[in-house]
């Protein structure tokens, strides 16, 4: 094997989702050099297996959380300024049944009496008082900010989701916000860590597919699976000489940790990840999602678990979510029919007059959440983010535990500051003012898909379809959307995105398989009308890009139609019919339209 040497970063992130990604990004803003490893793709872990939400966590105030939820709030006003393409404010419904229920549970709870808040929890959940309490605390915490405070409403007035009156006879209202795709948001983190570095002179780099082990010396040698990464051809090694390494690797820290230092610290490690399992549902069904409307419902599974009813774009409705103790390989996590039946029922009591069937269940995703080792129950785990110095190791190194979507910003500056003093480097800036690359405001959208839509008629398209087919573009790529013109025009089959969205995401962002296309850069394994026809769409685009070989297409198109149902449950519709179907479905106006953004 020939090893190719390389020239010492100060940092090796191990892991590109979200926090590995946001670590990398702010790192270098302040001058460090970085390498990202990953051993899959981009945010193809837990950041893509979340309930995709950008949240203050309204039930942390019951574990005494303050902090975390003021923390919160803040990262989820500010990744709604600087990425308003992704994330956007999203209205909740909390439905409640009576007045005093839940009073003495969160009392007891508060105090961390926890056995005690189980025996006084109410039957019928928590009660308007209890709610309203909560979320004044949340307004009062917002101080500062023109986000909308909370109400209390009666249930069934117009324009409200259309939960059983009968059993919740009145609701609160309040605004939190939602990112539809944490895998986009991920991609544009390393991008800007990519510019900031190019524009400063500073190396940057980022691996996917490989696996890493640290040598005795403290370099870190590199292997890949692959060609085309940047070591040379497929098996070859890189040897890296890092000042210092953090495990971002979510779910995966403590096997990461084995790796990296067997048998090398002495004595058996504390254990710092204690994972739950958490399954989503993505059901297709327009009557509920017509009762849902605009806004979320936040309400309590009958073992009162919180559970979330979610709108997800035009069409789907997102559901979830189970907290299960998962102890095995977080690959292997699967969303299995007793949670499918659990979250269909928590479903059913909430609108039964429009009850989703198991038929309606077009998807289903499940992860394991990285949350701190304890022998609490998994509500009761702190959802707060540390970072852990591992002691004994040949370099310094950290590993990240915990964490959400809406703290990803802000535990990278905190994690950032730790390991540049650890390093004797100053810290210099933050990422709290600085937008995302594809950023892009409600009040600019027409100036980005005007052009665009330009381009897609001199491609051919009728005007209307050229019209859609940017907003769709845009929807996804943001500002970036503007780098397609030029390319390859036409559509992909059975989509409404650009064939050139492939050959974008192959040049510039890191994609290099069918599944990373499908599943985290083009989005398409969402399309609730995903059809194997636009699967062999992006795959010729990927043979004429120079990224497949003609003769594994037919390959890769089963391989990737085998993931879609053994991971998600999903089944590709039939290829029978022409034009392009919306991946979010955004011509059924039938639907309710979303609620103007907050702030645009």
């Amino acid at each position: 094997m020939n090893s190719v040497h390389h020239s010492a970063p100060d940092v090796v992130v191990l892991g590109a989702g979200i926090n590995g990604a946001g670590l990398a990004r702010e790192l270098v803003l302040n001058g460090a050099s970085v390498t990202v490893i990953e051993a899959g793709d981009i945010a193809s872990g837990t950041t893509s297996w979340s309930s995709r939400l950008v949240h203050g966590g309204l039930r942390y105030l019951e574990y005494g959380e303050v902090s975390l939820v003021r923390e919160s709030l803040l990262e989820r006003e500010r990744l709604v300024r600087l990425a308003p393409h992704l994330v956007q404010p999203l209205g909740f419904y909390v439905p409640v049944r009576g007045r005093f229920g839940g009073l003495l549970s969160a009392a007891a709870r508060i105090l961390g009496w926890e056995s005690m808040a189980k025996r006084c929890a109410s039957r019928r959940g928590r009660g308007a008082w209890t709610v309203g309490a909560g979320l004044t605390m949340y307004d009062l915490l917002s101080w500062g900010s023109a986000w909308p405070r909370h109400r209390m409403v009666r249930a069934g007035l117009p324009g409200m989701p259309g939960v059983d009156a009968a059993r919740y006879p009145q609701a609160c209202l309040y605004t939190d916000a939602q990112m539809l795709f944490p895998e986009r948001f991920t991609v544009e983190l390393l991008i800007d860590a990519r510019r900031i570095a190019a524009s400063r002179g500073i190396p940057f780099a980022v691996i996917t597919r490989a696996g890493a082990r640290l040598e005795a010396d403290g370099r870190l040698r590199v292997m890949s699976g692959m060609s085309g990464m940047g070591l040379g051809d497929a098996g070859a090694a890189l040897l890296l000489a890092p000042r210092s390494l953090v495990n971002a690797t979510g779910a995966w820290v403590d096997r990461t940790l084995g790796e990296l230092l067997p048998e090398r610290t002495g004595g058996e490690q504390r254990r710092l990840i204690g994972g739950t399992k958490g399954s989503h549902l993505l059901i297709d069904s327009s009557q509920l999602r017509r009762a849902l409307g605009s806004r979320g419902v936040y309400a309590e599974a009958a073992d009162g678990r919180p559970m979330f009813v979610l709108p997800f774009g035009g069409r789907l409705v997102l559901v979830g979510t189970t907290d299960i103790p998962f102890s095995g390989d977080p690959a292997t996590a699967r969303a299995d029919d007793a949670e499918i039946d659990y979250l269909l029922a928590a479903v059913g009591v909430l609108f039964p007059a429009v009850a989703p069937r198991r038929s309606d269940v077009v998807q289903h995703y499940c992860g394991v959440r990285p949350l701190p080792a304890t022998d609490g129950a998994p509500a009761g785990i702190t959802r707060r983010h540390m970072i852990v110095r591992r002691a004994g190791a040949p370099l310094p190194l950290w590993s990240i535990v915990g964490g959400k979507l809406t703290t990803c910003r802000s535990l990278a500056e905190s994690a950032a500051a730790e390991i540049l003093t650890a390093l004797s480097m100053p810290v210099t800036a933050t990422s709290r003012d600085r937008p995302l690359p594809g950023a892009v405001s409600a009040a600019a959208r027409e100036r980005i898909e005007s052009p665009v839509a330009a381009w897609l008629e001199d491609a051919g398209l009728e005007p209307a379809e050229a019209k859609e087919a940017a907003r769709a573009t845009v929807d996804l790529l943001g500002t970036a959307a503007l780098e397609l013109i030029g390319m390859e025009g036409g559509l992909l089959a059975g989509s409404w995105l650009p064939t050139a969205a492939v050959h974008y995401c192959l040049a510039s962002e890191w994609a290099t398989t069918l599944d990373d296309l499908i599943e985290r850069r083009l989005m398409l394994a969402f399309d609730p009308d995903l059809a194997s026809r636009t699967l062999r769409a992006v795959a010729d685009a990927m043979v004429r890009a120079g990224a497949m070989e003609s003769d594994a297409v037919e390959g890769e198109i089963a391989t990737m139609t085998a993931t879609l149902k053994q991971r998600y449950g999903k089944q590709l519709r039939g290829d029978t019919g022409e034009g392009h179907v919306d991946p979010l479905s955004r011509q059924d106006t039938d639907y309710p339209e979303k609620e103007p953004r907050h702030g645009r």
